[in-house]
């Protein structure tokens, strides 16, 4: 078994026992997710708070690759995408979000 085998039967069975969506692209795709932190940023007004989110996701379970600037919701709450983090040799990817 070749190491991304292995990375992906290690996700399929966290994901189960940690069921997580995240809604990409018009699909329902099983993530990992980690809740972020919570700062603000300096806006007309005032501050605003922020909220950031990392999900990963197997690269096979996805119809169409994610791009920074995509938007994805996370219980019921809009995500845009920051930064977007992919190894060829990995079949995972990764993305730092921040909340709409």
């Amino acid at each position: 078994m070749s190491l991304a085998d292995e990375m992906s039967a290690d996700f399929t069975a966290i994901h189960a026992d940690l069921p997580s969506f995240v809604d990409i692209g018009g699909a329902q795709v099983a993530a990992l997710v980690s809740q972020g932190s919570l700062s603000e940023e300096l806006d007309l007004g005032g501050f605003n708070a922020q909220n950031t989110l990392t999900v990963k996701m197997r690269k096979a379970d996805l119809t169409k690759r994610p791009r920074v600037g995509d938007i994805l919701y996370y219980n019921n709450n809009a995500y845009r995408i920051n930064s977007i983090t992919a190894k060829a040799s990995i079949p995972l990817i990764e993305l730092e979000c921040l909340q709409k």
